[in-house]
């Protein structure tokens, strides 16, 4: 059975529990008991915000204790200006708080005393509210009430808006109390605020509420119904952080939360330092492992740093020589310069002779070119004209050959004339003899019916094949059957089978679905497991109850297994799709889909050598056979690796252990027992069921069932007689169409000779109507050629005429040529001429030549020993020029070496220019440098690199290190200086606390403790003596207070939690905890919303007394404790304020209509009628008669006049 729900259980529990301890007090203090148990079972809406209902209902509106004072008349209360007059709320109390159309109240006003106050009234009335109006008022959102998420949720049913009027004791800097209004509309979820009715804002009420060190969001202040499971359930931690903002103030919490920083800073600054240092032994090691490396690698670089700068050194003396060059080569070409112009003066006169022949010698040249030029371009010309002689001769030619061709034609046409004439006589004769006359429309029938016939017979045996086709199709599924008949006789009694029969009998959709998967495993990515009704087994047919007991529904035995997602889609159409789509349409298959087939993830909740002490035999999935897909599947679906059996019933105490560990159910003789966890309520929340074994179904070793091996038997016979009479009809079917095709080819040939015929007779008549085109065509053609004959003798005279023009235009040619060939003959004698005096220029030209050879040849050399010195000197210029820059980057590489403090370059550059002087010498040297490198050890080319960068590496390492010491001391004196100014205060805060809270238990006959844990850090670095070794304390973040109690005599204190308490207990320390804060808080006033749920009557009673005693004394806060008083005889002392909320069928309603339909006041309630008739029932008066030791009820209604409250 489901437990009920918290707040319901806990009132119908409390009217239990108060039945149950009268024997030990006296009777209610109400005449009849059952009127109250009858209002808390009718009230069956318990929650005190719901108000949807009271709009419509004048008589369910609440109504609030004591009168209004606008109604002296009847007034139990001091005015509003009394009360203020004789306050001692403390600053930050509430002293007035005003609901207009808020959750179930239409128009309330509430005046809390300065101490405790008690807010009573049956369920459901609308107690709670009133916190829900304070947290809301103050400026604090729902969150913090667990009720509504939104503040709209709270303005009543059917109203537009709600108000909220708080008023605060004013600090005595104030002129007058603060009065706060929050109007919440419901429309928008909008909330506006005044401040003594001027506009402000959320945030700064919060301030407000602030600065009177009001906390809504501390549990230890504020306490609402629907928290206090929280609040009980704060862990260590967070219960030091709230109790710290309740009563420490905010320069603790700032420690506390400096001394985390400060901490957790440190420990950054120490794990930073264990890294450096890490890194800094391993660069070290590897710097001391390379030391000898790099030493070799060093000498071997010095030496290729030498090879390096002799072969840039070669460059200096290519330059020196190529300067030394360019300048011998221009002293040489000055030299020959003026040699030349000496040696040119003296020949001069024999060199204007050479010249002037020269001269003359071009002149003749030129003339004998020019006559050249003029002789090529007559021959061009004389080319062109016999060209053009002979393409006139070509059409002279053409032309004759026409005239010839014309004349040759005249007997061609004339044959064709006689050809075409006999043409006609022949038609005209074949036009006398009328061709044979038939009737088309006859053997057009004809034809056509012999079409038909063999058209119908064609049908028939279509018709025939496609029934062939059908009877066929329809002989093989039988013939099917018959085999799959005949294998089901066969395995009829095997165990396969007789499950697949169960299968079907349970879900035929299911059977279906899988066979049609056996037949399409291929189809398929991977295996697909069938239902486990067929693929599993039981290992002991005995555990058949146990296991089918822990498989409740249907699908458990019929669903499928595919192992990927994409055959799981594709089994889904194939089944459940229409047959439309090609699917089978099956809706009653359940599918599912394990992709993870091992059974180690579903291990037991209880080791196997632990469950023979627990009383159970095993567990249910090692009863099973199957696939491993399969039973990991049933593990996912029904936790059978969580469900044990037994053959007999446990112990009581093996039963409790049971309910201990995480077993789901388990079966023991005849009755299942599961258990049902609820993780919220602690073990309170823990309850078991218990049914009988329902008989075993499935994996059941039943006979066979002869009825159904019959009806097999019968089929089978039934469908082997069908196959046979339909192999027989396929026979019949042959023959019949064999005769058919006969038939049809007789027809078909009787059909193509009557067709030749026609088509026959039909040409016969065509080739008659020709005829007459025929001879018309004839006609015309002789007609042409008779035409073509006349006109024989012009078109020859015109093309005699024609060739004679081209004869003349041919002679004329002729002679155009001839002339052309004289004027070539005339300048090819004028060039014979010039040649001849071209022959006697250049003879003379030579001879003066030979006679000045000397000379000439002299101022040839002269000119090209000229020439190849200048050259000479430009390429060696431009050499030098070339590398002069270069020279001066190694200059002045050198020279900043020198400045450096290296000398080595400027003395190897004095050694090149010097000492070898030549680079022959140089190459000598660099042979030798590199002879000298060989012979040394090769190596990694960036080791010194990385030597270098690591020596650097680990110089920085070593400053920081230096920094990062120098920072942990300065964190340690920091966490030393603050933990100096927290630690003693906390441990006074806590002490304080831990003494009030001590001495509240003692009262009660119990033992409590709190105390401050103070967590230490476990790292070696820190659990140094000096920090007090492994009890350091260093780990702020984890120091919370743990509360210790005892209830019980025999046991000793442990740890407040979920586990070791029950919901009373952890209720009964939570509200001495808070009654401990009580003296230490500065808040100026705590709520406690029924705190008393879960206790028993005895711990309810006690704790109430023990809180009045605490809450009521003159000089605390003040004092919300929400309940519904559902005992009697509660105590009550002088200064508490008792607000009593009812509401109910027979309350007024706060507006009721007159007689003339308009809207007055309804009537209020006097409690002090309620007093006077509890003084006739004996209940309290002058003789102080005591209910329960220390619970006074004498002069209790005439001693506390609570204000009044009006709705």
């Amino acid at each position: 059975m489901a437990p009920l729900s918290g707040r319901r259980s806990r009132a119908l529990d409390s009217d239990d529990d108060g039945d149950d301890s009268r024997p030990n007090t006296p009777a209610s203090t109400t005449p009849n008991d059952g009127k109250r148990i009858r209002l808390a079972d009718d009230d069956d809406n318990d929650d005190d915000d719901d108000g949807d209902d009271s709009a419509t209902e004048e008589t369910s509106r609440p109504a609030i204790t004591a009168l209004p004072s606008r109604e002296p008349q009847v007034s139990a209360g001091p005015s509003h200006a009394n009360i203020q007059n004789r306050s001692s709320h403390q600053p930050g109390a509430i002293v007035r708080v005003k609901l207009t159309n808020f959750v179930t109240y239409t128009s309330a006003e509430f005046f809390p005393g300065p101490n405790l106050n008690m807010v009573i009234g049956p369920n459901g009335t609308g107690k709670s509210t009133l916190v829900c109006a304070i947290c809301l008022g103050l400026g604090w959102g729902p969150k913090y009430l667990g009720r509504a998420k939104e503040p709209a949720e709270f303005v009543k049913h059917g109203s537009r808006e709600a108000v909220i009027e708080i008023e605060l004791q004013r600090n005595p800097s104030m002129r007058k109390n603060p009065v706060i209004t929050r109007r919440i509309k419901r429309e928008g979820n909008l909330s506006t605020y005044l401040t003594n009715g001027k506009q402000t804002s959320g945030r700064e009420v919060q301030l407000l509420a602030s600065s009177f060190n009001i906390q809504i969001d501390n549990l230890c202040q504020f306490l609402p119904q629907d928290k206090v499971v929280e609040f009980a359930q704060l862990s260590p931690i967070d219960l030091l952080t709230s109790t710290q903002r309740a009563v420490a103030g905010s320069d603790m919490i700032k420690y506390h939360e400096d001394l985390k920083k400060l901490r957790t800073s440190h420990s950054a600054v120490i794990k930073e330092d264990q890294q450096a240092q890490g890194v800094l032994t391993e660069l070290q090691d590897k710097q001391e492992h390379q030391r000898g490396t790099v030493e070799r690698m060093k000498a071997r670089a010095k030496i290729q740093l030498r090879l390096e700068r002799l072969k840039q050194s070669r460059i200096m003396l290519e330059y020196r020589a190529a300067k030394e060059t360019a300048d011998d080569a221009k002293e040489r070409a000055k030299v020959l310069t003026q040699e030349l112009s000496q040696l040119k003066a003296i020949s001069a006169p024999n060199i204007a002779k050479l010249n002037s022949k020269k001269t003359y010698e071009a002149a003749a040249l030129a003339s004998k070119t020019s006559l050249e030029t003029d002789l090529t371009a007559a021959l061009r010309n004389c080319d062109v004209k016999a060209k053009s002689v002979t393409e006139i001769g070509k059409k002279v030619d053409a032309k004759a050959a026409q005239i010839v061709a014309e004349i040759k034609g005249i007997t061609e046409k004339q044959a064709s004339f006689a050809r075409e004439k006999k043409k006609i006589e022949s038609a005209r004769r074949q036009k006398n003899e009328t061709p044979q006359s038939f009737d088309v429309t006859a053997i057009t029938n004809e034809i056509q019916v012999l079409r038909g016939r063999s058209n119908a017979l064609h049908d028939q045996l279509t018709e025939l094949d496609q029934t062939k086709v059908d009877l066929g199709e329809r002989s093989k599924k039988r013939k099917e059957d018959v085999e799959d008949l005949t294998a089901k006789l066969e395995s009829f009694d095997t165990h396969a089978s007789q499950q697949e029969e169960k299968l079907k009998a349970i879900s035929l959709a299911s059977f279906k679905a899988w066979a049609w998967v056996q037949k399409n495993q291929d189809q398929f990515g991977q295996h697909v497991y069938g239902p486990p009704i067929v693929e599993c087994s039981l290992k002991d047919p005995g555990t058949a109850d146990a296991v089918e007991t822990f498989l409740q529904q249907q699908s458990d035995f019929t669903f499928i297994t595919v192992q990927s997602n994409a055959d799981y889609r594709l089994l889904q159409q194939k089944l459940v799709g229409s047959t439309a789509t090609g699917g089978l349409g099956l809706h009653d298959v359940s599918l599912r889909v394990c992709s993870n087939s091992s059974l180690d993830q579903f291990r037991p909740p209880v080791a196997r050598e632990q469950i023979e002490r627990l009383g159970l035999t095993g567990w249910a999935i090692d009863c099973l056979r199957g696939p491993e897909t399969v039973l990991a599947q049933l593990c996912h679906e029904r936790s059978l690796h969580r469900c044990g059996y037994s053959s007999r019933e446990p112990t009581t105490q093996q039963h409790e252990e049971l309910a201990k560990t995480d077993i789901q159910s388990y079966v023991a003789g005849q009755r299942v027992y599961r258990f049902m966890r609820r993780r919220e309520y602690g073990a309170a929340g823990n309850s078991a069921s218990v049914q009988d074994v329902r008989p075993a179904r499935v994996w059941t070793d039943q006979p066979v069932d002869v009825g159904r091996k019959a009806a097999l038997q019968r089929d089978l016979n039934e469908a082997n007689g069908e196959y046979v009479a339909m192999c027989t009809e396929l026979k019949d079917m042959e023959k019949q169409m064999k005769q058919v095709q006969v038939e049809k080819k007789k027809f078909d040939a009787e059909w193509e000779a009557k067709k030749a015929e026609k088509g026959e007779i039909q040409r016969a008549r065509l080739q008659y109507e020709a005829l007459d085109i025929k001879i018309q065509n004839a006609e015309n053609t002789m007609r042409a050629l008779r035409d073509s004959l006349q006109g024989v003798r012009a078109r020859t005279k015109e093309f005699q005429d024609e060739f004679d023009e081209l004869v003349i235009k041919k002679t004329e040619a002729v002679l155009d040529f001839a002339l052309q060939t004289r004027e070539i003959r005339s300048m090819t004698a004028s060039l014979l001429e010039a040649d001849v005096i071209l022959i006697e220029a250049a003879s003379d030209r030579e001879i003066m030549e030979a006679q000045n050879t000397e000379v000439v040849q002299a101022i040839h050399q002269k000119t090209t020993e000229q020439t190849d010195a200048k050259e000479l000197y430009r390429q060696q210029l431009g050499l030098a020029r070339s590398v002069k820059d270069a020279v001066s980057q190694l200059v002045n590489e050198s020279r900043r070496l020198a400045e450096e403090g290296d000398n080595s370059f400027v003395e190897l550059l004095e050694h090149v220019c010097q000492t070898l002087n030549s680079t022959e010498n140089l190459e000598a040297e660099i042979g030798a440098e590199q002879a000298n490198l060989e012979l040394t050890e090769g190596g990694n080319a960036d080791t010194i690199s990385e030597y270098e960068q690591r020596a650097k590496k680990i110089e920085r390492l070593q400053v920081q290190i230096q920094e990062t010491s120098r920072r942990q001391e300065d964190f340690k004196h920091a966490i030393r200086e603050v933990r100096g100014k927290w630690e003693p205060r906390l441990d006074e805060v806590v002490g304080r606390i831990n003494d009030a809270f001590s001495d509240s238990f003692a009262r009660i006959g119990c033992a409590g403790q709190v105390a401050v844990h103070k967590a230490s850090s476990d790292d070696p670095v820190e659990c140094t003596e000096e920090n007090g070794g492994l009890e350091n304390g260093l780990d702020f973040d984890h120091w919370a207070i743990h509360i210790s109690v005892k209830f019980r005599e025999s046991e000793p204190l442990s740890l407040l939690d979920s586990h070791r308490q029950s919901g009373g207990e952890r209720a009964v320390s939570t509200i001495f905890y808070l009654m401990a804060l009580q003296s230490l808080s500065r808040a100026p006033f705590r709520v406690v919303d029924e705190i008393n749920q879960g206790m028993d009557p005895r711990n309810e009673r006690m704790v109430h007394g023990r809180m009045v005693d605490i809450a009521a004394d003159d000089g605390g806060s003040q004092y919300f404790l929400i309940t519904p008083k559902l005992l009697s005889g509660l105590k009550y002392r002088r200064g508490m304020t008792v607000l009593c909320i009812v509401s109910g069928e027979n309350v007024p309603a706060a507006r009721e209509r007159d007689g003339d339909g308009d809207w007055q006041d309804g009537p209020k309630i006097d409690f002090r009628l309620f007093a006077k008739r509890a003084r006739e029932l004996g209940i309290g008066g002058p003789t102080s008669k005591r209910i329960d030791p220390g619970m006074s009820l004498g002069r209790s209604f005439t001693a506390s006049q609570s204000p009044a409250v009006g709705a």
